[in-house]
């Protein structure tokens, strides 16, 4: 038993640690807005004590989608602690599922380790009638503590299945398996006799562990504009006026904004607004012709507009330079 690895858990709230009215409460349990305490989840699954040391580490309770930059960046610096720590093995950050995928993201950008750090929520509350909240707490714990899940980058894990922190995103409001890994689909797998099963090969990327959350307090103002039929200037130029650092459009289909909108984030960009061009379908690469390019706009490759903010944000504290931020975003 001494020679089980010891995990640390980071308990940041979600559905996974909420108690509903009664157990057919799976859709409005937020609004008691209250919690199980991490050790009761725990003693629910008691199995976890033969793969692992469970080490709870307390930290803020908040439903994801209210959640600021700041405290995402004040957890990051709280993992970042516990991956330099040399008696921890893993990490386990429990989170609402709501923004889930974002805070993964950032913590795969500013996490230099080869210890496993692993994200897991879930789709039904603690005490909802057949929730998946115990299974994929234990899954996590159990992935943490997979010496195959070294050197893998930031994991998330939801309904058996284990997805890169840089492509996985929510794409259901409340099915147990909302969670999917775009176009490249999930990394592997925990097999029901337990068996942590990984069927792609570590692909590093250009801003992987790049920065530092050391003295950062607060980040650069990045908006999303997502685009329609007919859209206008109107809401690029609201961004200009709030003091927008950078802007990432959400262009339609292949990552076209409309002529409009063209027109206004060439002028943001002729402004000294870094723009970055995404697209709103949620998959495949989106490409900025050399013209674009040499007006000062980025591609967000298949970057998904809300991590394309994340990412951006995080290059403005030491770039602006379109040329640069592209670099960071493997399409220099």
């Amino acid at each position: 038993m001494s020679q089980l690895p010891i995990v640390a858990l980071v308990p940041t709230g979600g559905t996974i640690g909420a108690r509903g009215r009664d157990r057919l409460d799976l859709a409005f349990y937020g609004e008691l807005d209250q919690q199980h305490a991490m050790e009761e989840l725990l003693e629910v699954i008691p199995e976890v004590r033969a793969v692992a040391r469970v080490r709870p580490v307390p930290f803020r309770s908040a439903a994801s989608h209210a959640l600021q930059v700041e405290d995402v960046l004040r957890l990051a610096r709280r993992v970042v602690q516990l991956v330099a720590d040399p008696s921890v093995d893993g990490v386990v950050v429990t989170h609402g599922t709501n923004t889930l995928e974002e805070t993964a993201f950032v913590l795969a950008l500013v996490l230099s380790t080869d210890k496993p750090v692993v994200l897991t929520g879930s789709m039904r509350p603690a005490s909802g009638l057949s929730s998946d909240s115990p299974i994929n707490l234990f899954n996590a714990i159990r992935l943490a503590a997979a010496p195959g899940a070294s050197g893998r980058g930031v994991l998330v894990l939801m309904d058996d299945t284990v997805h890169s922190a840089r492509d996985v995103t929510k794409a259901s409001t409340a099915r147990l398996d909302a969670f999917r890994g775009a176009e490249l689909g999930p990394l592997g797998f925990i097999e029901p006799d337990g068996s942590v099963l990984f069927h792609h090969r570590r692909e590093p990327w250009p801003a992987e562990g790049a920065f530092s959350v050391s003295g950062l307090a607060a980040l650069p103002r990045v908006d999303v504009v997502m685009s329609y039929l007919g859209a206008d200037a109107s809401l690029i130029d609201a961004s200009v006026r709030a003091g927008a650092a950078g802007i990432v459009s959400a262009g339609t289909g292949a990552g076209f904004p409309t002529p409009a909108e063209q027109a206004a984030l060439e002028a943001a960009a002729d402004g000294g607004v870094v723009v970055v061009q995404a697209s709103r379908t949620g998959s495949g690469r989106v490409g900025v012709s050399p013209a674009v390019m040499a007006r000062g706009i980025v591609s967000a490759g298949n970057l998904a507009p809300v991590k394309a903010r994340l990412l951006l944000m995080l290059v403005l504290t030491r770039t602006h330079d379109p040329r640069r931020v592209a670099e960071y975003f493997g399409c220099a």
